[in-house]
């Protein structure tokens, strides 16, 4: 071998390893939405893949579907972790369980989650007895694969595995405690998942040099929050565009997506023209089968399933 080929080679190997240490992140938003059912948005889940794993962050309505919209089938994802319990944010995991199951998931769903993570999986296990009795009896599945690991969890790192680490950190939606965000990193990249909370300066801790902040919004007229107390009390726990605007300056993510997105008498484009008069960085409208590719730049694209 020639030394032009083996300097040629030795290139080749620099530039795979230098690209294996920054790291590359996908996500998919697979349901931007709130309680409020859409069709356009379903409930909160968000799909992280890194370093050959997939993780998912809430599993609400339809979380399932989007998955197999996304062209992964729900028997893939044994990695959930959940940012509080919340309906919209939990109503979609019994169908992921057990869809899985009968497409012969190989390891055991776990789900990582606050406190109250425990008797959540419990009753789901109870509640599908009948299920899968009839399953196991008809098809031959394999029985002890139905059991859920449930791991509940404090501040700190939660995950550490093949080079992919995963840190949760408490946020602002009193009264619901906990109610945790969390930072993913591999490699040189960085990614947080607000969950749902209003101004948190620990969010703001946590989500420093972050290459894509995917954050929850709320916004309403002020004539609908003045005389609707009700919905003054939900805009209260939630972030509204004065204060993403204020998170946004603070951590200056290279890209940030607006998730959860909830609104009351204004359109997407007001809210994201009000943010932008006072944030000159990159932000935009989280919409469900979102796929962002995190790497040396940024790619967002919607996954076309017509």
């Amino acid at each position: 071998m020639t030394m032009k080929k083996i300097l040629n080679l030795l290139l080749v190997s620099i530039v795979l390893l230098q690209s294996a240490c920054a790291g590359y992140i996908e996500v998919i938003l697979l349901g931007t939405g709130t309680p409020r059912p859409s069709i356009e948005r379903f409930g909160s889940a968000t799909l992280v893949s890194a370093g050959g794993q997939y993780f998912l962050f809430d599993v609400g309505r339809g979380a399932t579907i989007r998955l197999q919209q996304a062209g992964i089938t729900p028997n893939q994802i044994d990695k959930v972790f959940l940012t509080h319990l919340h309906s919209d944010h939990i109503s979609g995991l019994d169908d992921l369980w057990i869809t899985g199951w009968v497409w012969q998931r190989e390891e055991l769903l776990k789900v990582h989650g606050p406190v109250g993570t425990h008797q959540l999986v419990e009753g789901l296990c109870d509640a599908y007895v009948a299920d899968i009795s009839y399953r196991v009896a008809n098809v031959d599945l394999d029985n002890d694969k139905t059991k859920i690991e449930s791991v509940e969890i404090k501040s700190g790192v939660v995950y550490e595995k093949e080079g992919v680490t995963i840190s949760a950190f408490l946020v602002e939606h009193a009264p619901v405690k906990p109610a945790f965000g969390y930072r993913i990193e591999f490699g040189d990249r960085t990614i947080v998942i607000s969950g749902d909370t209003t101004y948190s300066e620990n969010l703001i801790k946590h989500a420093q040099n972050a290459d894509l902040l995917i954050h929850e919004i709320t916004a309403a007229a002020p004539s609908l929050i003045k005389r609707n107390k009700r919905l003054a009390n939900v805009i209260a726990y939630h972030t509204n565009s004065s204060q993403m605007v204020e998170v946004l300056n603070k951590t200056e993510p290279k890209v940030a997506i607006l998730n959860h997105v909830l609104l009351f008498g204004m359109s997407e484009d007001q809210v994201i023209n009000e943010i932008k008069q006072k944030y000159s960085g990159d932000v935009a409208m989280g919409y469900d089968l979102m796929r962002i590719g995190v790497g040396s730049s940024i790619d967002v694209q919607r996954i076309n399933i017509e």
